[in-house]
C-alpha cells in the first residue's frame, strides 16, 4: 500500500481517468500508455474504477465498438495485473460515442453474481456510462461503480446524478462510486472570507476566461453545481474526501491540454447507508508523479473492510 495502510483489513479503491486510452498507434501514444500503465500498477488496487476507455464507431472493416472496448479493457487488465470479466461478461459499460467505463479487480475479490450494472445511453440515457458490481470481500460485500458524467452540459449531468442514485441506493449494499464528475462538489464550508474560502470555492474567480468555462456556469452565470447538490444533497450519498477531512486537493488543471483552472472534479463518494467508519483516507496522486499520461490525477479511497456489515 501507498500509504503504509494495514493490508489485512484495508480495502483500495482507485478511480483513474484515462485520458483516451489506446486511442492511437504512434510511438509517442505508446509511450504515454505505457507510463500510465506503470501508474495504475503501482497504486495497487484492489479494485479499480477506469473511465475514458476508448472505442470508436467503426469504419466497413473495423470491430465492433463494443468488442473493441472490450479487447482494450482487457489490454490494460493484462498490463495491471487485475481481473475484468465475471463468467465471460466483461464489467465494461459503453458510451453513445468514444468514452467508455469499466471496473477491473484484484484476485481473491469475487463478484456477486447477477449484480453487474451497465447504464449506457441506450438504456439510461447516460452522457458517457456507468458500470456497478457488488463485490464479496470475503464476507461483507461492497457496491463499487465507475462513472463520468458529461464535460459539457451540467443539465445531462443533474439526469445522470438520478442514473447514479438508482445505481448505488437500490438496494442495502453499501456502495462506493468514484470517477470524473465534471463539476465541483457541493460542499462548501462557510468562512467569514467568502466563497474563495470554501471547500470546494469556485475556482474561475478572478481566473482570465476562457470558452470552455462556459460549461460550468448555470443560466445566471454562477458556477452550477446542481450535479453535486443532487448527489450529496438529495441523494444523501457523503462525499469520501469529507468524511476523512482530507485537505482539498485538485484532481485537474496541470495538463496542458486543460484549459480550466485546478479543480477537484473527480471524487468518490459513499452512499448514504455506508458507515463512516470504512472510510479510512482519500488522497489524490501527486500531480508530478502523473506527468503528462493522463490529464486527471487518480483518486485513491482506502476503506477498512471489518467496518463494512457482513
Amino acid at each position: 500500500m501507498l500509504d503504509g495502510t494495514n493490508s489485512e483489513v484495508a480495502v483500495r479503491l482507485v478511480s483513474v481517468n484515462a485520458f483516451n486510452l489506446y486511442d492511437g498507434d504512434t510511438p509517442a501514444a505508446e509511450e504515454r500508455f505505457a507510463r500510465l500503465e506503470a501508474l495504475v500498477r503501482g497504486l495497487d488496487a484492489d479494485v479499480l474504477a477506469v473511465q475514458e476507455i476508448v472505442a470508436r464507431e467503426p469504419g466497413p472493416r473495423d470491430p465492433d465498438k463494443r468488442d473493441l472496448a472490450t479487447t482494450r479493457l482487457r489490454r490494460l487488465a493484462k498490463a495491471v495485473g487485475r481481473q475484468w470479466k465475471h463468467r465471460g461478461e466483461p464489467m465494461l459499460a459503453l458510451r453513445g460515442d468514444i468514452h467508455h467505463t469499466a471496473l477491473l479487480w484484484r484476485d481473491g475479490i469475487t463478484p456477486v453474481p447477477g449484480t453487474i450494472g451497465r447504464f449506457e445511453r441506450a438504456d439510461a440515457g447516460m452522457w458517457h456510462s456507468m458500470v456497478t458490481c457488488v463485490f464479496d470481500l470475503g464476507g461483507p460485500r461492497l457496491r463499487v461503480g465507475s462513472v463520468q458524467l458529461s464535460r459539457f452540459d451540467q443539465a445531462w449531468g443533474w439526469s445522470d446524478a438520478v442514473q447514479i442514485l438508482r445505481a448505488m441506493h437500490c438496494d442495502d449494499v453499501p456502495g462506493f462510486i468514484g470517477g470524473g464528475f465534471n463539476g465541483v462538489g457541493a460542499t462548501t464550508v462557510p468562512t467569514p472570507k467568502g466563497d474563495s474560502h470554501f471547500y470546494d470555492h469556485d475556482p474561475y474567480l478572478h481566473q482570465p476566461w476562457h470558452p470552455d468555462h462556459a460549461y460550468q456556469f448555470d443560466e445566471h452565470g454562477h458556477l452550477d453545481r446542481r450535479v453535486a447538490i443532487r448527489l450529496e444533497h438529495l441523494g444523501r450519498m457523503r462525499d469520501c474526501a469529507r468524511i476523512t477531512g482530507a485537505p482539498w486537493a485538485a484532481t485537474t488543471g496541470f495538463h496542458p491540454s486543460d484549459h480550466h483552472p485546478p479543480r477537484r472534479i473527480d471524487r468518490w463518494y459513499a452512499t448514504h447507508h455506508a458507515p463512516d467508519a470504512a472510510v479510512r483516507s482519500v488522497h489524490v496522486v501527486d500531480h508530478a508523479a502523473v506527468g503528462q499520461c493522463t490529464d486527471h490525477a487518480p483518486v485513491i479511497l482506502d476503506l477498512d473492510h471489518t467496518a463494512i456489515p457482513r
